[in-house]
């Protein structure tokens, strides 16, 4: 049996980290802030990013029971971090984005001020984004030829790549990482999760915007679509080139990718059209192994042992359930934080909450040993676009201290749940 034990922020906390927050932040009325992140393409403050790809095998040796081609294909993406991060590497982490998406998710540079990757380096952490087989410049197999399983196969491979340092980065030579931390966004989750119970080979695990037990009616709806599209042949992965097999998964229309994936009353109208505008078909394997993949999951959380972090929006339509509902089922890890950020749809790195949101994955990788450092005072910042006008104008050293340690957490709902045997 586990005991847990909960801390949580109180209101009366949470009153006064907002009274010493409010003149930190100079703000116009109205609408809801979101922190300022460097700006994507500023080098001055010490960012490099660095072309990578992975050759890896669409195998299935993971715990979920689905079949691959086992043909040899390549994993394209980058490596952003610190200039200092970079030559002396000790931690990275892996970012896995959902259905629909692609690198993007973490690299976003259609809109200033949302670019994940180098709101991590900006504090010390080096992170790794990928366009995930089927997607981007990574190489596009059949759509029927891949499933979750082979996703945690072939993230597996990527960590064991990592820290070996045998991958291929541009002019550079490749870093070789003593700890690394694996991320999945929505779908990624189920990945993220699986390769950690299959393969047990990593040292920190989130799972984001993601839940085994609770799917909206929408997307539930969305999935038997797709699969009755996929069972049908699908659809060529470019529309009128790729490969086949492949489908948009409740995102034919901009609309509807919208509605699913965005809190539009805290989200820039600029990035909501540039993301839907992005999105791409997925593989059918993922959507006709989605329901073998989360059986596998309850049956199998419970053989993860690190520390993990669960952090999902509060207005998140796919997956509408607080992030501690998802930190309960990990029942074997006895250090599980759980996060809920309010006012926050589906899209994490993209809504006006993305510096909150940066912060709080900084803020963890830290107090889990995987170095960083506090966000200096005057780095890189961009206002991000604003429906109301509404921007960060000013922000002291102190106020920077605050930010970057997680104490405007007038923002955040946060537990944190402790399991001990």
């Amino acid at each position: 049996m586990h005991s847990c034990r909960k801390s949580i922020v109180g209101r009366a906390g949470r009153a006064v980290l907002a009274a010493l927050t409010v003149p930190v932040l100079a703000l116009s009325s109205g609408g809801i802030a979101r922190a300022a992140a460097p700006d994507a393409a500023d080098t001055d403050n010490g960012i490099v990013q660095r072309s990578v790809s992975f050759t890896v095998q669409n195998v299935n040796r993971s715990l979920i029971a689905c079949k691959a081609d086992g043909a040899t294909y390549t994993v394209r993406g980058h490596l952003t971090g610190s200039t200092q991060s970079l030559a002396d590497p000790g931690s990275v982490t892996l970012l896995l984005h959902g259905l629909s998406y692609g690198e993007f998710f973490g690299d976003f540079t259609a809109v200033d001020g949302y670019n994940f990757a180098r709101w991590q380096a900006a504090s010390g952490h080096s992170t790794v984004t990928i366009d995930r087989l089927g997607y981007g410049a990574s190489d596009k197999p059949p759509g029927q030829d891949i499933c979750f399983g082979s996703r945690a196969d072939i993230a597996h491979q990527i960590v064991q790549q990592l820290r070996s340092g045998k991958y291929t980065t541009g002019d550079a030579e490749s870093a070789a990482f003593s700890k690394v931390a694996l991320a999945g966004h929505s779908v990624g989750g189920i990945i993220a999760q699986a390769e950690a119970y299959s393969f047990g080979d990593i040292d920190g695990l989130m799972v984001l915007s993601y839940s085994d037990t609770d799917v909206s009616l929408a997307a539930t709806a969305a999935l038997g679509i797709a699969t009755q599209q996929c069972q049908a042949g699908g659809q060529r992965q470019g529309g009128d080139s790729g490969p086949n097999g492949y489908v948009y998964f409740g995102a034919d229309l901009a609309i509807k990718f919208i509605e699913a994936h965005f809190f539009t009353a805290n989200a820039d109208p600029a990035v909501v059209n540039a993301t839907a505008t992005l999105r791409s078909r997925d593989p059918c394997g993922d959507v006709l192994s989605y329901k073998a993949a989360v059986a596998s999951n309850m049956v199998n959380l419970s053989k993860i042992t690190v520390p993990t972090l669960v952090l999902i929006g509060a207005k998140d339509a796919i997956y509408p359930v607080p992030a501690d509902k998802q930190a309960s089922l990990l029942t074997g890890s006895k250090d599980v934080t759980a996060i809920t950020i309010p006012d926050t749809g589906h899209a994490l790195t993209l809504h006006r909450s993305a510096g909150t949101f940066s912060t709080q994955v900084s803020n963890w990788l830290m107090q889990k040993g995987f170095g960083g450092r506090v966000m200096p005072a005057g780095a890189p910042a961009t206002g991000g676009g604003s429906t109301s006008g509404q921007q960060v104008t000013a922000i002291s050293i102190w106020g920077a201290v605050l930010m970057a340690l997680g104490i405007g957490g007038f923002l955040v709902i946060r537990r944190r749940h402790r399991f001990e045997r």
